[in-house]
């Protein structure tokens, strides 16, 4: 493993930097303050390091090219069927155009659609619409006692996020009340960057390499009154990840289990995340991340109102602590309607802005 070193005004821009040079998979040696701002040692396996550079093979480029392709059609489909709704509810022309700038999955805005009376005023409509949208974003009181694991994709920010979390509740005054454990040890360093938060933080950090150890530290950590477990990073494809994961878990004592979503994912990736390890494991929460790189959040709002999941947390940006909130459903519509009004500045090849888009989200 090679050290870098990386230095920024503050630890948001030279996180960026980081993430910019080697992507989301190294891990946090140190961060502190200099003269002029702040320095971050990250360590970098040589084939991270290497994959950084490296050039795909031609079997590669054609598997994102599929890629894209699948993401065209999906895009033409969304298109289709906003413009079936707008042919079926020409009353309704505001609201729809309003829910497509939103980017909701389309099949969510026409159910909306069809428990909103067509004779009321538009502000009427509006506010029907506005109110059935903050009643089908569920969300959690944030836990301050138990036993909290958070599980999801490799670099959807678990650790991150539990080391906000941790900084929160630090924060509080109540630093002797809680205690991290890492069940993560498929990745280089893992135990290492958690252990470097906890030194922050000063909170205890405890490594388990099994179920049988996870409950044991439960067992010994029973003084504290709140734990955070990370876990592996497991794809959606890697079957014997969830295995580990459900084992795992089938081991421990009741806890919370909050699935970590990056909300920068398109609909289509999100819900398979969401469904994947909704089957495999006990999830009753989502922690949504990288809120700050969202173009648009009608793809998250999408999934959690067909998952019926409700949303504990929302993470939207790399600053420790900081930058992670209580999940809030005004929050999330405000702030959907805020970038449905930047995105239409800048909409993609092919798709115009209609005056009635334009009114939309004005």
């Amino acid at each position: 493993m090679k050290t870098k070193t990386f230095f920024g005004a503050d630890s948001t821009q030279a996180m960026r930097k980081v993430k910019q040079a080697l992507g989301d998979e190294v891990t946090l040696l140190s961060c502190r303050r200099v003269k002029d701002g702040v320095e971050i040692v990250v360590g970098v396996d040589t084939k991270t390091e290497s994959a950084a550079v490296y050039s795909p093979s031609p079997r590669q480029q054609l598997r994102q090219e599929l890629d894209q392709t699948q993401r065209d059609l999906r895009h033409f489909a969304r298109n289709t069927d906003w413009a079936s709704e707008r042919a079926k509810n020409p009353s309704n022309r505001k609201l729809v155009e309003f829910l497509k700038a939103l980017d909701i999955e389309p099949r969510i805005g026409a159910a909306l659609l069809r428990q909103i009376p067509a004779e009321e005023s538009l502000e009427v409509q509006q506010e029907m619409l506005h109110s059935m949208l903050r009643r089908a974003l569920r969300t959690l009181p944030v836990p301050r006692e138990g036993v909290t694991a958070l599980v999801g994709p490799a670099g959807a920010g678990k650790t991150s996020s539990i080391a906000k979390i941790a900084a929160d509740f630090v924060r509080s005054g109540r630093s002797d009340d809680i205690a991290l454990i890492t069940t993560d040890t498929t990745r280089i360093a893992a135990e290492e960057q958690l252990r470097i938060y906890g030194n922050i933080f000063q909170i205890p950090v405890h490594a388990a390499a099994n179920a049988n150890e996870a409950s044991h530290l439960i067992d010994m950590l029973s003084n504290k009154r709140y734990l955070l477990i990370d876990t592996e990073g497991v794809g959606i494809r890697d079957s014997g990840g969830l295995d580990r994961l459900q084992s795992l878990f089938a081991a421990l004592p009741d806890m919370d289990v909050f699935l970590t979503l990056p909300a920068d994912r398109d609909q289509h990736t999100q819900w398979e995340i969401t469904q994947r390890f909704r089957r495999a494991l006990p999830v009753n929460g989502i922690v949504a991340t990288n809120l700050d790189q969202c173009v648009r959040m009608g793809a998250l709002m999408s999934v959690l109102i067909q998952s019926r999941l409700p949303a504990v947390w929302l993470s939207d940006g790399t600053r420790i602590p900081g930058n992670l909130k209580a999940a809030d459903s005004k929050w999330i519509i405000s702030e959907s309607i805020r970038l449905a009004r930047e995105f239409k500045r800048s909409l993609p090849m092919g798709e115009s802005v209609t005056g009635a888009h334009r009114e939309a989200v004005a």
